[in-house]
């Protein structure tokens, strides 16, 4: 499994707006983040459609987020973006015509719930609160 860009960027962004706990526009987030101010209002149309954050408009406007750190986890994040947690190109079937005989496929069906519980379980607070977390030192 490879975790693409929107989801990275996307919990670098939302880990910044939890550490701040204010509102802050894309410029300071760009450069913050060392990213492209037009790539981070891209990523936030999907996180406030998928109620992650929310926008405030006005000359101090920006965004924030829409609920506690303690109540998004990498889950909403991988929902928001609408981006399915697999391990194998294989699971859909549209790849492999073994699909409905693979022995294998019930290892990475196992091992894709295991890293979706996980995702589930882990909180934008939980890795606040990792010391060792190199994304928010």
């Amino acid at each position: 499994m490879k975790i693409n860009t929107k989801i990275r960027y996307g919990l670098r962004m939302l880990l910044m707006l939890a550490r701040e706990q204010s509102v802050i526009n894309t410029s300071e987030l760009g450069k913050k983040m060392n990213v492209s101010p037009k790539y981070l209002r891209k990523l936030a149309g999907p996180m406030e459609k998928g109620e992650l954050i929310r926008s405030v408009q006005g000359i101090y406007g920006g965004y924030t987020l829409n609920k506690a750190p303690g109540d998004i986890n990498l889950l909403m994040l991988f929902d928001a973006f609408e981006e399915e947690i697999k391990l194998s190109q294989c699971m859909n079937g549209d790849h492999c015509s073994l699909f409905d005989e693979c022995d294998a496929r019930s290892v990475w069906t196992r091992l894709g719930a295991n890293l979706k519980n996980e995702f589930s379980g882990m909180t934008l607070e939980d890795i606040l609160n990792d010391a060792g977390n190199s994304l928010i030192k």
